[in-house]
């Protein structure tokens, strides 16, 4: 079986939380059978000068120490305009794998045309993934994220938290985008990947535990527990994921 996780976070010591070196992570993979992460910095690691620089440039290091394993998304920060979209293309050259945004920590709406739009046209001509934290109202709700996807087809999108307490808002945009998916960290509950498998089809949920902010196990008992197939489950734990970056890596 194919075990990914779909999101979590990774920082130095003293940006992020334990374990930091990416040969302990590889230790706690091996022990529990994950074969990879999609990782990217938490928001402990920003910069002074409120740039994830550093942080991106340490998972650069840990990708290319350990590519199988890590597979990078930049964190931007997009009020940096101009900036911003340089620093996506740079990380996206460099080996990245796409691009996380956080509406709600750097405060913009997720479908701004001036702040994201431009950073999506760079993802676009580079290829990747773009992954959105979401589940707050105003700048992180996830049917802002649809507006995105509309515009960015050919990008895949991921709906980080399954949308948290708007999981429904979150499953219909799946529904309703083929680029679009939801990932399943602090989830609201079993039932909650039972409904987006119900109505978006399994192929679009991805299994996440936003790790070590959140608890790797109990997001995986979550599917496990989850009244779906054994097909299902194992396209969630991570099929459905590899996929993804597998289609990726042929457009690069």
């Amino acid at each position: 079986m194919v075990y990914i996780d779909a999101h979590t976070h990774f920082g130095k010591k003293g940006k992020g939380l334990p374990p930091n070196t990416p040969e302990e992570r590889i230790k706690m993979m091996d022990e529990i059978g994950m074969d990879a992460m999609v990782t990217t910095p938490p928001y402990a690691s920003i910069s002074y000068d409120r740039t994830y620089d550093e942080a991106n440039a340490f998972i650069l290091e840990v990708m290319q120490k350990y590519p199988d394993r890590f597979y990078g998304l930049a964190r931007i920060n997009p009020h940096f305009r101009k900036k911003a979209v340089e620093r996506a293309e740079k990380w996206l050259k460099k080996g990245f794998w796409g691009i996380k945004f956080h509406p709600r920590n750097e405060a913009f709406p997720a479908n701004s045309k001036e702040l994201v739009f431009p950073i999506m046209e760079k993802v676009k001509e580079l290829g990747g993934i773009v992954l959105f934290h979401t589940g707050e109202p105003d700048f992180s709700h996830p049917t802002l994220i649809g507006d995105v996807a509309d515009h960015f087809p050919e990008i895949p999108i991921i709906i980080g938290h399954l949308g948290k307490i708007y999981y429904m808002d979150a499953i219909l945009v799946a529904k309703w985008f083929d680029n679009v998916f939801v990932d399943t960290s602090f989830c609201q509950g079993v039932h909650v990947i039972e409904k987006a498998v119900e109505i978006a089809g399994a192929e679009k949920v991805l299994y996440a535990s936003d790790y070590p902010q959140g608890s790797i196990e109990l997001d995986t008992m979550k599917v496990q527990l989850a009244d779906i197939s054994k097909r299902d489950k194992e396209l969630i734990l991570g099929r459905n994921i590899k996929r993804i970056l597998d289609e990726v890596k042929k457009k690069r």
